[in-house]
C-alpha cells in the first residue's frame, strides 16, 4: 500500500478504495516537478543559483557521503548531548501531534460520501490553514484566469492530492514551529530542508518506478526526528543553560534524528516500511533490503540537499556516487537535465508552500 493511501485510511473507519492513479501537474503541490522551467541568475530568495552542471564540481572527486565528525564541544553542549541520548527510550517526551484541522481534512477526503464543500467548511475553522489554501490556489502552480477569494472554490480548483500533501506540510510546519520562542530561523531552515527532500525524493521517483507522492512524502517525512531535537533544546534551555551554534546543532541532529524519528514515526502510527526508513537512512543498505532502492533514493537525496546548501554544505561528484549507481540514474536520457532543474523548481516548490 502507498504511504498517501495509507494516511487517509488512518483517519477513516471505510474501506479503502481502489487505488487512483497518481496526480500529475495541476492536480499536486509538487507539480512544478512535472515540467521543465527557465534558468534564472539567482533564486526567489536572491541567492546566487548553483553553477552550471553543479552535480559536477571541478576537480571533485569525493563520491560518497562524508561522515558528520564531532565538532569541539562544550561541557554544556556534551550535557545536552547527554540529555538528548537519555530520551532515546521515549522516556518524557512530548511527541508532536497532528493538528486537528489536517486530521479531520485527510479524513474527509477519504470519506466518498463526503463533499468539498465540508472539506472548504473544516479548513475553515483554522485562519492560518485557510490562507495556505486560498494562497496556494492562487500561485502560479494552480492560477487560473481569475483570482479566487473564495475558499470553497480554492478547495476545488486544488483538489484531493494537493490538499492531501498540503495537510501533512501543515502537519510538518506546525511540529517544527510548535511554541513561540523557539528559534525561527532553525524551524525555518529545517522547514525548507524537509522540502527540498520531497522535491528531489519525487524527481527521483520517475527514473525509479517509484510512486511520485509515496516518495516526496518519505522525502518529507525522512529526518523528522529534528523537530525533537529542536523542542529538547528550547525546552532545556534553561537547564542546561546553553545555545548551541549551528556546528553543534547539525551534529546533535545528525546524532539524534534517527533515534526520534522512530519515536514520532511509531507515535504516530505510520506503517512499519517508513517507520523503518525514518528509523535507519544513512547506512547503505544490504544487497537483499526489500527498501535498498528507498535507502539509495534518501543517501542520494542528503547528498544532493548538502551540494544545493539546504543541508551541511559539502561537494560532490554525484554521478559518480555509489547511490546514482545503484540507483542505475546516472546515464538515464533526461537524468541530467532534472538536475539542472531542479534548484529553481526546489524553490518554486518552497514559494508555492509559503504563499509566495
Amino acid at each position: 500500500m502507498g504511504f498517501w493511501n495509507w494516511i487517509v485510511d488512518l483517519f477513516s473507519d471505510e474501506e479503502p478504495d481502489p487505488p487512483q492513479p497518481s496526480a500529475r501537474a495541476g492536480n499536486s503541490a509538487v507539480a512544478t516537478l512535472d515540467r521543465a522551467e527557465g534558468t534564472a541568475a539567482t533564486d526567489r530568495t536572491g541567492r546566487p543559483r548553483p553553477a552550471e552542471r553543479w552535480w559536477m564540481p571541478d576537480g571533485v572527486i569525493q563520491a560518497d557521503p562524508l561522515p558528520m565528525l564531532p565538532p569541539s564541544m562544550s561541557t554544556e553542549a556534551r550535557a545536552l548531548e547527554n540529555l538528548m541520548v537519555s530520551h532515546f527510550d521515549g522516556h518524557d517526551l512530548n511527541l508532536p501531534a497532528m493538528p486537528r484541522v489536517a486530521e479531520r481534512v485527510l479524513s474527509r477526503l477519504r470519506d466518498p460520501k463526503s463533499s468539498m464543500a465540508k472539506v472548504a467548511k473544516d479548513i475553515a475553522e483554522d485562519q492560518v490553514t485557510a490562507g495556505d489554501v486560498l494562497r496556494m490556489a492562487n500561485s502560479a502552480l494552480y492560477r487560473g484566469l481569475t483570482k479566487i477569494t473564495s475558499l470553497q472554490a480554492a478547495v476545488t480548483r486544488l483538489g484531493a492530492n494537493a490538499l492531501k500533501t498540503l495537510m501533512m506540510h501543515e502537519t510538518m510546519r506546525a511540529a517544527m514551529f510548535y511554541k513561540k520562542g523557539v528559534k525561527e530561523e532553525l524551524a525555518d531552515m529545517l522547514w525548507r530542508r524537509s522540502l527540498a527532500s520531497g522535491c528531489v525524493m519525487r524527481g527521483l521517483a520517475q527514473f525509479t518506478a517509484k510512486d511520485r507522492d509515496d516518495a516526496f512524502l518519505l522525502g518529507l517525512l525522512h529526518d523528522v526526528g529534528n523537530v525533537l531535537v529542536v523542542r529538547l533544546m528550547h525546552e532545556q534551555r534553561k537547564v542546561v543553560k546553553f545555545e548551541p551554534d549551528s556546528e553543534t546543532f547539525e551534529y546533535l541532529a545528525f546524532e539524534c534524528h534517527q533515534e526520534f524519528g522512530e519515536l514520532i514515526a511509531n507515535g504516530w502510527g505510520l506503517p512499519e516500511s517508513l517507520t523503518e526508513l525514518i528509523a535507519n537512512h544513512h547506512k547503505p543498505p544490504a544487497a537483499d533490503d526489500p527498501l535498498a532502492t528507498e535507502r539509495w533514493m534518501l543517501i542520494f537525496t542528503d547528498m544532493t540537499n548538502q551540494m544545493l546548501g539546504y543541508d551541511v554544505p559539502n561537494e560532490y561528484n554525484l554521478l559518480g556516487s555509489r547511490a546514482a549507481t545503484e540507483l542505475a540514474v546516472a546515464d538515464r536520457p533526461g537524468f541530467e537535465a532534472f538536475l539542472a532543474e531542479l534548484p529553481e523548481q526546489i524553490e518554486d516548490v518552497i514559494g508555492s508552500f509559503r504563499g509566495a
